[in-house]
Order: C-alpha cells, then sequence, then structure tokens
C-alpha cells in the first residue's frame, strides 16, 4: 500500500473572507444542546456566535489529500485566520426545544475592545483547531469495576457513581458532548482483566450512544495502608468505624479514649479510552497515591462517592484532585485524535452523518471516506493484543447540507459507500 499526504492552506483571494477594514457593530446568532443545562448551553451558544463572527471577518481552507491503493481522497475545511475583536454584548437569548440560541453584537470599535475568548480547552493545545472551526467530540462514559468491593464498604455505589462524577467534569468542557451509561461494563466477563477485550462492548455502545469514544476503567485499591493511635474526646466505642478501641479500665474518663484506627489510604484507579467506531482501545493510564490524614480516612458511617461529606474528608479531597487529572488527560488523549463520524443513511447519492451543525460541522467542509477492511481486528502476533480494525480509504465527502444534529453529503467518483462507513477530517501536521 502506498500513501501519499499533501497538505495546503490556501490563502488566495478566493478563499478568504476579508474582515471590515472599519469599526463596526456584527451580529450573529449561536446555538447549542440543553443537554448540559440552561447555563453550559448558553456560553457553548455564545462561543458559537463568535466563531462564526471570526470566520466572516478573514478565513482560510486547509486540505489534506491522500492516495491510497490508487484511491484518492480530499479533506478540508474553513477556518478563522485569528478570533473576533471588540466588546460583546448579548441582544437576545431563548431556548426552543432541545437547543439554546444567542444572539449578541461585537462592537468592534469600542475602546473596551478585546481578544474574545476562545472555547476552553484544556487538552494538548497543538492538538486543537484554530479557533473559528473547533469540533465537539463526542464520549461516554461506562461502568467502572471494583476489584476489591469489600476495601470500599464506606463507598457501596463507587462503580457507578465514579463514571458519573467523571462526565460531570468533562462535561464542563464545552468542545465535548458527554454521556453518562455508568451500569454498562465493557467487559461482558468480569473475570477478564484486560481491557483490550471490550472492544466489541465499546464499539456496540459508542454505535448505540453515537459516541466518538467511550471510557472504561477499574478501581484497583481503596484499601488502608496503615493504621496510627488517635485521641478521642466523648467518642463511643461503639461505632462501625474500623479500628481497635481501648475499653479497659478508666477507658471513657472525662471523656477521653485511645482508638487504633487507619490513617493512610490508597486509591488506585485504571482508565481506559475506545475508539467507538471500531471499539480499538486508544489509551490506558493510571493514576495512584496514597492518603495521610491527622484523622481517620475510613469514615464513621458510610458516605456516598462524590457525596458533599465525601468531598469535604482528607482521603476525598485529594481523590477530587486526582480525578481533575484523570479529566484532563481524558481530554488531551481525545483532542489529537481527528475528529469521526458515521454514517447512518443513504438516499441515492447523498450520504447522511451523524454529526452537524452541534458538532462543528459547515457547509463545503469535506471529509475522508473510511470502509472497513474486514471484520476481524488486527492482533499483535507476539502478544496477541488487539490493535485496532483495519480500515481502507474510499474517497470523500462533501457536505452540502448541515443541520443541528446531522450532516448531508454528496461522494465524488466511483465510491461505493455503505451505511456504518466512518468520515474523518484529515491532519495537516
Amino acid at each position: 500500500m502506498t500513501r501519499i499526504a499533501i497538505h495546503a492552506a490556501a490563502l488566495a483571494a478566493a478563499f478568504v473572507l476579508s474582515g471590515p477594514t472599519q469599526a463596526e457593530i456584527l451580529t450573529a446568532e449561536g446555538v447549542a444542546p440543553l443537554d448540559n443545562g440552561p447555563v453550559a448551553a448558553r456560553e457553548m451558544a455564545m462561543q458559537d456566535a463568535l466563531k462564526l463572527l471570526s470566520i466572516r471577518q478573514g478565513a482560510r481552507i486547509e486540505s489534506t489529500q491522500l492516495v491510497d491503493a490508487g484511491r484518492q481522497g480530499e479533506s478540508s475545511t474553513l477556518r478563522a485566520l485569528s478570533p473576533v475583536q471588540g466588546a460583546v454584548r448579548v441582544v437576545n437569548e431563548y431556548a426552543q426545544g432541545k437547543l439554546y440560541h444567542v444572539k449578541v453584537e461585537v462592537d468592534t470599535g469600542s475602546a473596551k475592545a478585546a481578544q474574545a475568548p476562545a472555547p476552553e480547552r484544556r487538552g494538548d493545545a497543538a492538538c486543537q483547531m484554530p479557533v473559528g472551526r473547533s469540533l465537539r467530540r463526542k464520549l461516554v462514559t461506562t461502568y467502572f469495576d471494583v476489584a476489591h468491593p469489600a476495601d470500599a464498604s464506606d463507598m457501596p455505589d463507587l462503580a457507578t457513581a465514579l463514571p458519573t462524577e467523571l462526565a460531570r467534569r468533562l462535561a464542563h468542557n464545552s468542545m465535548l458532548v458527554v454521556k453518562d451509561a455508568n451500569t454498562v461494563s465493557v467487559l461482558a466477563d468480569s473475570r477478564v482483566s484486560e481491557p483490550d477485550a471490550g472492544w466489541q462492548v465499546a464499539s456496540q455502545l459508542g454505535q448505540r450512544e453515537n459516541v466518538q469514544f467511550v471510557v472504561a476503567g477499574r478501581v484497583l485499591s481503596t484499601s488502608v495502608m496503615d493504621k496510627g493511635v488517635r485521641r478521642s474526646l466523648f467518642e463511643s466505642n461503639n461505632t462501625s468505624q474500623q479500628g481497635v478501641f481501648y475499653n479497659g479500665p478508666f477507658a471513657g474518663m472525662f471523656g477521653a479514649g485511645v482508638k487504633y484506627v487507619p490513617t493512610q489510604r490508597q486509591f488506585d484507579l485504571e482508565f481506559w479510552i475506545y475508539d467507538g467506531l471500531t471499539g480499538s482501545l486508544i489509551a490506558k493510564d493510571r493514576v495512584s497515591g496514597i492518603v495521610s490524614s491527622k484523622g481517620p480516612v475510613i469514615p464513621t458511617m458510610p458516605q456516598p462517592f462524590a457525596s458533599v461529606a465525601f468531598w469535604q474528608s482528607d482521603y476525598g479531597r485529594q481523590v477530587d484532585r486526582w480525578l481533575d487529572n484523570v479529566s484532563d488527560r481524558i481530554e488531551s488523549v481525545i483532542s489529537c485524535i481527528p475528529f469521526s463520524a458515521r454514517v447512518v443513511r443513504l438516499e441515492g447519492k447523498s450520504v447522511y452523518i451523524n454529526a452537524g451543525l452541534l458538532d462543528g460541522m459547515a457547509v463545503g467542509d469535506k471529509l475522508l471516506l473510511y470502509k472497513r477492511s474486514s471484520g476481524q481486528p488486527l492482533r499483535d502476533l507476539i502478544s496477541g493484543r488487539e490493535l485496532g480494525m483495519p480500515e481502507s480509504l474510499n474517497g470523500d465527502v462533501t457536505l452540502t447540507q448541515v443541520q443541528p444534529n446531522f450532516s448531508i453529503g454528496v461522494t465524488q467518483g466511483r465510491a461505493r459507500v455503505a451505511e456504518g462507513d466512518y468520515v474523518r477530517f484529515g491532519t495537516a501536521r
């Protein structure tokens, strides 16, 4: 197989939309889904409107051409040259159906003119698209198996509450559309420990939930690592807290006592990221550490994971920081992977894909079209590890119509398209 990539950034007059030479007031209306609530939707809709204005002021077409086994394909996108600058004012906003609309005005001549904020993105900046064309990735979080449930007896809902909490944190990124399937495990058999075995379930879940990525994992340990003596005042020894309590002569005199309780506790978490289209395991990472506390790290009463009481404990505060780290790592990984979508319907030469305006699509975008080469994943002959699904370039699709949640395009040449094929933006790097 020969594969040739040609990267081009066209700045010719035919592709550049010139910005205004004099100060003026610009208006645009943005939309966003209400899935994560009106506050998040309002911010996303404002950013959508500002992206439209950025493109109007100046844009360029960037394209990638590929040749694979004699078949050609081209990917191209329209990108803003710079963010729109000026004082931003919301002139109208309303919710309609499942969408939130915001109309903004930008006074480019205002003395308060400043660079418009780019959409928040905590991933690797080298992998992000330029201002004006940020594509929203879709992902779903799933059940986290707990390797030693007895050690997490004070957090009985850990397996389902953890993915829900992770989904909540990831949803703060306006460039992500996050779903939560906290009762679904990618490992159909709990006795199987290798995450590679979850590729089939991950692929099925990706198709069912209409997402590009599936996040899963396992809590390897929440065990007590050390214990120590702690004084107690006016505490009853009749408690469910783990530890050893002295109740001999003079115990409790003047309200004082001694107890031997857990003072160090581990949190060891492994998380996996799958491609929701093919089920391939993209990344496997781990966060781990030990929390030491002056007080007990096992609460006197069970505290639901992610509850207010849990976050207020020494153990909960450290777990909070580790989960932020997990969220950042997930965002960093998926931001470097080209945006993909699936062909879901065919009508004559029209191709329907499951990504639209709310995902960052635009009329005129051209995406590479791929088809699975075989029905079986590729395996490493030495380790036996499944590496992914083979695919072949099958041409390209040019978008002619963009709706909020889907797009319609046409193919060039003799490309044979089938439902379930993939479309993907090429990378210019």
